[in-house]
C-alpha cells in the first residue's frame, strides 16, 4: 500500500497488520514513497493501523486477502486534531499487480453453495471451465493438462495427470482456480491450476462437528433406461451416501505454535441396475441391482510454527486411503468377471519454510511427497476373461479384464527467493521432482483375455490377447513357441523434472506495471531398467504481462498477457512405451487359455509394441501458446466487472506413430521422424501437425460477501477446433497422455480437422448466495444457487476399427453432424444456523442439486457401427479401408470419398438418437453442522 497526506507521500509511517490468521502481528515503515509491502499473508480478513507522530492514527478493517493475491491498499492522513480516524470504504477488489484470470472461492462461500463435497467439485464456478471424463476442461484444454496443488504440494496424478488427490472441502481454507495469465512461477500443464490450501489452527480453539446423509430415497431414481443405447446393460444410482467428521483448531502456544486437525469418513453405496438381457451364462438378470461399496477415510493435520517475527514453518499431512467392494469392471457376465475388491489413495505430506529478512527479502522453502496407490484383488484376477464379441452387447465369461497393480510416489523441492528493489518485485526460485513407480500390468484375469469372432463366411475364431514376457529364458520374437505370458508385466520408471524461472514486477508508473518472465524445465523420462528413455532440455517459456490503472485509483486495470507452457509428460509413456510393453494379439481356434499358439488360417497374429519404443532423437516438447486482453473494474457495492478475450494455440505435441513394420515410435507430428505417418494398407502419407486453437470472448461478474450478498457471474463465447484433443482423446475415451491412437494410422486422420469433442460455443454460469438479515423472519437463513448452461458439443459419425477394438474412424467431418442438445440445470443450497449461545451454533442443511430432475440427454450415440457388425458395415467396399475406415485417397489424409446420409445407412440402430450421457438425477443431501 501507500501513505499520503494532502502534500504527497509520507515516509516513516509505522503500518501495523493483524489478524486471526496471523500469528503475532507485522509491522512494516513507509519508505520515502510512503509504501509498505506485507509478503507471504495468509489468507483471511485482515485489520491495518497506520501512525505517525504529529498525524492521526489511521485504522481500516475488513482487508480480505485472497489465495495468490496482491491487495493494494491507498490511505490518507490527516494532521492531528483528533485521536484516531477510522477509513470507511471496503478495499478494493481489483488486483492491479496481476494478469492472473480464474476465481478465489474461500471457505465461507464453499459451505454457502451447493456443491460436491471435494475441491475439484469447485473448478466448475470459474468462466471458461467445463468437464470432460476425466476432470475439469480449462480454457479448451483437457482435463488431463491441469496441475492440482495442496498446500504448494503437486498432488496431479503421477500416471496420466488427471484428479487423483481427494479432499474434503471441510479441511479447505480458500482454492484459488487459474484459468490464465500466469506468471513464470507457473509451469508443467497445458491447462489451468487448482490451486488449495488447508485450513491452519488459531488463538482460539474453535471448530466443527459434521454430518451428511444422500442418495436411497433422496434421489430420484434414474429413468433414462429406454433412452439408452441397446448396448447399455445397467444404470446407476446412489443408494447410500453418508460422511461425517470433524475438525478442529487452536494452539499449544498462541502466537506461536498453532494446529489443526481433521477427520471424514464416508461410506456410499453405488447401485447398478440392469437393464437389458445378458446373454453369458451366469449373468445377472434384467431387474437385478448389483451394489458396490465405497469407504474413504479423508484426513488432514497441520502444525504452524512461529520461530520468531520473520520465520515460520509450516507441516501438513493429507491422506485419502479408500477401499471399494463389488462391481470393479462392466458388468456383462457372471459376477467373477466384475465383483472384486480396489484399494486406492493414501498419505501425503510437505514441510515449507517461510522467512522474511529486512523488508524487502524473501525465502520460501518445501519439501513434500505425494503417494498414490491402486490395488485391484478378487478370484476374477486369477481367470482369464473370455469376451463374446459375435453378440451386442459382448457376453463375458470368465475373470477380470485389463488392470493394473500400482504405486506412485512423488518427490519435490522448491525453493525460491523474492527481493523487492524500488519499483521491481523479483522473484528467482526452482524445484525439482523425482518420480518413482512400481507398476503392475495384468491383459485381463490370469494375464489373458480372450476373444470370440466370426469371420464373413461364418467360421469362429478366437483371439488371444497378453502381455509377452519379453525376459523369459529363450524368447525370440520370431518364434511363437517362446513367447510366454508375462504375470504380470512389471516395469519400476521414474521421471526427474527440474525448473528454473525469474519473474520481475516492475511498477513504471503509479497507475503501470510490467510483468516480464522467463521459465526453463526439463524432464528426463527413465524406462523400467533405469535406461533413459529421452531428456528434455529446451523447453523454454518467455511470459509478460501488462497491467495500467486507466483511473488510477486501484480500482481498475486494462491488461494484456503471453505466455508459453509446456507439458508435464505423465509416466503413462514410462509405462506403456519403455515398459517392456509388448502385446500378442494370437489368433486361433482355441478358446481355452492354454493354447496361445498363432495359427495362419484363423487370421494373421501380430505383436504390438517392443520391448522399448523408438524415439526421435531430435525430440522436442509439448506446448501451448496463449494471448489474453482484458479488462476489469469495481463498481459501488464491492462489484467487479470484466472483459477478457483469449486465444490459445498448441504449438506441438509428442504422439506415438505406427511404422510399417508393425512397431511404434515417438515424435512430433509433422517433424524429424514424424514427418511421415502409415495407412492400414501401409501406404505412408505426410502427417499433419497436430492442431488446436481455442477463441473466447469472456463477460464476468462477481460481488464479494457485503449486505449479505456475494456472487460469481460469466458468459463466455468460445470455439475450439483443431484436428488434436489434447492428452485426454476425447473423441475415442483414451487417457494414454501422448501416446493415444490418433496418429497411429494415417486413417485415424481422415476427417478429424473440424470442431473438436468438448467444443462448447455457449457458457453461462451463476454461483451466488444470500443470507437472510437479522430481524426478518428467516433471520440467517443462507440461500444459495448455482446454475449453468452449456450448448451442445459437436457430433460426429464414428466408424469401428477392429484393429484396435474402438471407435477410432471420423466417418464425416469432425463436427459435421450438428450438435447435442444443451445442457442446463440448477442446484439449490438452504442452511439455517440456531445459536445457542457462548459461540455454540447448529447449522441445518439442505442442498438440491438437479433441481429441474430433467435427466435429458445432453450427448448422443456417435457410433456409426457396432462392434458385433462386420468390418465395413454400412460402408461400400469400394471406399472402405477393409478395417471400417474410409479409403484414402492417394498419399493424403483424405477420403476417398465421404458417406451419404449417414443417419439414414447406419448399421446401428441407436446412431444419434439414444443418449450416452445425461443430466443427473434430483438428488438431495442433508446436513447439519455443529460449531463451537
Amino acid at each position: 500500500g501507500r501513505i499520503t497526506d494532502s502534500n504527497g507521500p509520507l515516509p516513516g509511517v509505522t503500518v501495523s497488520l493483524s489478524s486471526p490468521a496471523l500469528q503475532g502481528s507485522k509491522t512494516a515503515i513507509t519508505d520515502s514513497d510512503g509504501r509498505f509491502r506485507f509478503p507471504s499473508l495468509t489468507p483471511g480478513d485482515y485489520a491495518l493501523e497506520a501512525a505517525l507522530s504529529g498525524f492521526q492514527t489511521a485504522s481500516r478493517s475488513g482487508i480480505t486477502v485472497g489465495l495468490g493475491k496482491t491487495v493494494t491498499i491507498e490511505t490518507t492522513m490527516t494532521a492531528a486534531f483528533q485521536e484516531q480516524i477510522t477509513v470507511s470504504g471496503a478495499p478494493p477488489t481489483v488486483d492491479v499487480t496481476s494478469t492472473k484470470t480464474g476465481a478465489n472461492i474461500s471457505s465461507e462461500m464453499i459451505q454457502s453453495l451447493p456443491v460436491a463435497r471435494n475441491f475439484y467439485g469447485l473448478t466448475s464456478i470459474a468462466p471458461g471451465v467445463t468437464q470432460d471424463a476425466v476432470g475439469a476442461s480449462i480454457q479448451g484444454s483437457t482435463g488431463a493438462e491441469n496441475a492440482y496443488i495442496i498446500d504448494g504440494l503437486n498432488v496431479t496424478g503421477a500416471e496420466a495427470g488427471e484428479e487423483t488427490k481427494q479432499l474434503n472441502f471441510d479441511f479447505i481454507q480458500e482454492v484459488e482456480i487459474l484459468t490464465g495469465g500466469l506468471p513464470a512461477e507457473y509451469g508443467r500443464l497445458t491447462g489451468g491450476v487448482v490451486n488449495a490450501i488447508t485450513k491452519s489452527g488459531g488463538n482460539e480453539f474453535k471448530g466443527t462437528i459434521f454430518g451428511y446423509g444422500a442418495g436411497g430415497s433422496l434421489q430420484s431414481k434414474d429413468s433414462t433406461a429406454a433412452e439408452r443405447p441397446q448396448t447399455t446393460t445397467s444404470v446407476l444410482n446412489i443408494d447410500s451416501d453418508k460422511d461425517y467428521g470433524a475438525e478442529a483448531g487452536g494452539y499449544f502456544i498462541k502466537d506461536r505454535l498453532w494446529f489443526f486437525g481433521a477427520y471424514d469418513r464416508q461410506n456410499t453405496t453405488q447401485q447398478r441396475s440392469i437393464i437389458r438381457l445378458l446373454t453369458a451364462p451366469g449373468a445377472p438378470g434384467v431387474g437385478s441391482k448389483i451394489d458396490t461399496d465405497i469407504k474413504r477415510n479423508l484426513y488432514a493435520a497441520k502444525l504452524t510454527l512461529r520461530i520468531n517475527d520473520n520465520n515460520s514453518v509450516y507441516g501438513s499431512l493429507i491422506g485419502d486411503p479408500t477401499t471399494r467392494d463389488g462391481a470393479l469392471f462392466a458388468i456383462g457376465g457372471p459376477p467373477s468377471t466384475f465383483e472384486g475388491q480396489r484399494k486406492t489413495g493414501g498419505a501425503d505430506y510437505i514441510v515449507r519454510y517461510n522467512g522474511v529478512f529486512g523488508q524487502s527479502f524473501l525465502v520460501n522453502g518445501s519439501y513434500g511427497r505425494h503417494h498414490e496407490k491402486d490395488e485391484f484383488g478378487g478370484p476374477g484376477a486369477s481367470i482369464p476373461l473370455s469376451i463374446d464379441a459375435t453378440v451386442s452387447p459382448n457376453a463375458l465369461t470368465g475373470g477380470f479384464g485389463f488392470y493394473q497393480n500400482q504405486t506412485f510416489d512423488r518427490d519435490a523441492y522448491k525453493l525460491d527467493f523474492s527481493k523487492f528493489l524500488g519499483s521491481h518485485e523479483i522473484k528467482v526460485g526452482g524445484d525439482y521432482e523425482d518420480v518413482n513407480a512400481v507398476n503392475n500390468n495384468f491383459n485381463g484375469g490370469a494375464g489373458q483375455r480372450i476373444y470370440k469372432f466370426k469371420a464373413s463366411d461364418g467360421t469362429i475364431f478366437y483371439r488371444h490377447r497378453f502381455y509377452i514376457d519379453d525376459q523369459a529364458a529363450g524368447f525370440n520374437r520370431a518364434d511363437p513357441s517362446t513367447w510366454k505370458i508375462a504375470l504380470p508385466l512389471t516395469s519400476k520408471p521414474e521421471t526427474k523434472n527440474t525448473s528454473v524461472y525469474i519473474q520481475d514486477s516492475w511498477r513504471i508508473l503509479p497507475n503501470l506495471t510490467i510483468n516480464p518472465g522467463f521459465r526453463w524445465e526439463t524432464q528426463e523420462v527413465l524406462g523400467r531398467n533405469g535406461f533413459s528413455a529421452f531428456k528434455l532440455n529446451d523447453n523454454y517459456m518467455p511470459r509478460l504481462g501488462v497491467i495500467w490503472d486507466p483511473a488510477n485509483n486501484g480500482k481498475s486495470k486494462v491488461f494484456a498477457n503471453y505466455g508459453r507452457f509446456y507439458e508435464n509428460i505423465p509416466q503413462d509413456i514410462n509405462i506403456r512405451a519403455f515398459g517392456g510393453e509388448i502385446q500378442c494379439f494370437c489368433y486361433n481356434f482355441d478358446p481355452t487359455a492354454g493354447n496361445i499358439i498363432p495359427d495362419p488360417a484363423a487370421k494373421k497374429s501380430s505383436l504390438l509394441g517392443g520391448s522399448t519404443e523408438a524415439v526421435d532423437p531430435n525430440l522436442k516438447g509439448q506446448y501451448i501458446d496463449e494471448y489474453l486482453l482484458g479488462a476489469e473494474y469495481e463498481l459501488p457495492g464491492n462489484l467487479a466487472v470484466g472483459v477478457k478475450g483469449s486465444y490459445r494455440k498448441l504449438g506441438r505435441v509428442i504422439e506415438d506413430f505406427l511404422t510399417p513394420s508393425g512397431e511404434y515410435f515417438i515424435a512430433n507430428p509433422g517433424e524429424g521422424i514424424g514427418s511421415d505417418v502409415v495407412f492400414y494398407d501401409y501406404e505412408p502419407a505426410p502427417a499433419p501437425k497436430a492442431s488446436r486453437t481455442y477463441k473466447a470472448a469472456e463477460l464476468t461478474a462477481r460481488k464479494r460477501f457485503s449486505n449479505n450478498v456475494q456472487f460469481f457471474a460469466s458468459y463466455v463465447y468460445s470455439k475450439l477446433e483443431g484436428n488434436y484433443d489434447g492428452l485426454f482423446q476425447n473423441s475415442t475415451g483414451q487417457l494414454d497422455p501422448n501416446i493415444n491412437s490418433a496418429y497411429d494410422y494415417a486413417d485415424f486422420l481422415i476427417n478429424a480437422k473440424g470442431l473438436l469433442t468438448n467444443d462448447r460455443k455457449h457458457q453461462l454460469k451463476f454461483d451466488g448466495s444470500y443470507i437472510f438479515p437479522s430481524g426478518s423472519v428467516l433471520s440467517g437463513l443462507t440461500a444459495g444457487l448455482s446454475t449453468h448452461y452449456y450448448s451442445g458439443t459437436p457430433l460426429t459419425a464414428y466408424g469401428y476399427s477392429y484393429a484396435y477394438n474402438n471407435w477410432e474412424y471420423f466417418l464425416t467431418p469432425r463436427g459435421a453432424l450438428g450438435r447435442a442438445p444443451a445442457d442446463y440445470e440448477a442446484d439449490v443450497h438452504l442452511g439455517y444456523p440456531i445459536n445457542f449461545g457462548s459461540g455454540l451454533q447448529l447449522n441445518l442443511i439442505a442442498d438440491v442439486f438437479n433441481i429441474l430432475n430433467r435427466q435429458a440427454k445432453i450427448d448422443l450415440d456417435q457410433r456409426y457401427n457396432l462392434n458385433s457388425n462386420p468390418a465395413c458395415a454400412g460402408i461400400a467396399d469400394a471406399v472402405c479401408n477393409g478395417d471400417g475406415g474410409l479409403l484414402h485417397n492417394g498419399n493424403v489424409i483424405e477420403p476417398i470419398s465421404q458417406l451419404q446420409n449417414p443417419r439414414a445407412t447406419a448399421p446401428n440402430p441407436d446412431f444419434l438418437s439414444a443418449g450416452t450421457v445425461f443430466t443427473g438425477q434430483r438428488s438431495i443431501r442433508l446436513g447439519v453442522r455443529l460449531k463451537f
